[in-house]
């Protein structure tokens, strides 16, 4: 039964894939999108339905198969599709409100992408569930973190490709069924600067609360400093793009390098740890 629901997601996310890929490709696209009312651009396309069945099935498999009495399985397995849940849930809300919808031509790719990794990684046989609620709400808060540092970096990089095709005066039919390029750098900072909030609530309530989390005082370990890393970057970022207006490629690089200390800090020790582990 597990498995069917994540079949069903993951063909899910493939139709809602396809079908804004011929949104962003449709040969009548921009007289269509030219012709539009205002009313019109903020209806919700059939592919955010189609999307939201996928995550309600993503959901009812993440529930099956990532929880044990009621307790969160830290395995790399189950974190990679607890992980994609949360982002594409979180993408889901906000695209109900913001014009992000076009971002899932990235997420829900993706997401397909790290369900099939969950089910070729092998399951380690030293997984620790959750079992304090602090600790449960310190890993709540950093994937939260991840999702939404995930979801800026995806619209940090359409806003890349956006720029490029303008600088380069072409006219691919992409470009109309996108927001202006100020919107979409609003949306990207925006939602960098929620998942910068989430990601310094994640690195407070480590800090304080790690004899009651971890069993132990705070130490400086590798995916702690991994961490730190990239929040000093995405600091930086911030404080460089308000006073200085920092935008274009050299902030799509930041956030780039930072989400990437983020990655290596969870999934990438973890791969590590498990593959020693396993072999």
């Amino acid at each position: 039964m597990p498995q069917l629901f994540l079949s069903l997601a993951i063909f899910l996310y493939c139709v809602a894939t396809v079908f804004i890929a011929r949104q962003l490709t449709g040969t009548r696209l921009k007289l269509e999108a030219n012709k539009a009312s205002d009313q019109q651009k903020h209806r919700l396309p059939q592919s955010f339905y189609i999307a939201c069945i996928a995550v309600v099935f993503h959901g009812i498999y993440t529930a099956l198969c990532c929880f044990v009495d009621l307790r969160l399985n830290l395995s790399l397995n189950s974190m990679v599709v607890v992980v994609s849940f949360i982002t594409c849930s979180i993408f889901q809300l906000a695209g109900s409100r913001m014009l992000i919808r076009r971002l899932g031509i990235l997420v829900y790719p993706m997401t397909v992408l790290s369900l099939t990794f969950s089910l070729l990684w092998p399951e380690s046989g030293k997984a620790m569930p959750a079992s304090s609620s602090l600790l449960s709400t310190h890993i709540l808060i950093s994937l939260s973190a991840y999702a939404f540092i995930t979801i800026a970096l995806f619209q940090a990089l359409l806003h890349w490709y956006q720029e490029h095709q303008i600088l380069a005066r072409t006219q691919p039919a992409m470009l109309a069924a996108l927001p202006p390029l100020q919107t979409m750098q609003q949306l990207w900072f925006r939602l960098l600067l929620l998942g910068f909030a989430c990601l310094t609530l994640t690195l407070i309530s480590g800090a304080l609360f790690s004899q009651q989390i971890f069993g132990h005082a705070f130490v400086f370990q590798h995916h702690t400093i991994l961490a730190i890393l990239g929040w000093l970057v995405f600091f930086l970022l911030i404080v460089k793009r308000i006073k200085s207006g920092l935008r274009g490629s050299h902030a799509v690089l930041w956030t780039l390098i930072g989400f990437t200390f983020i990655q290596l800090g969870y999934f990438g020790t973890k791969i590590v740890s498990e593959s020693l582990h396993l072999q």
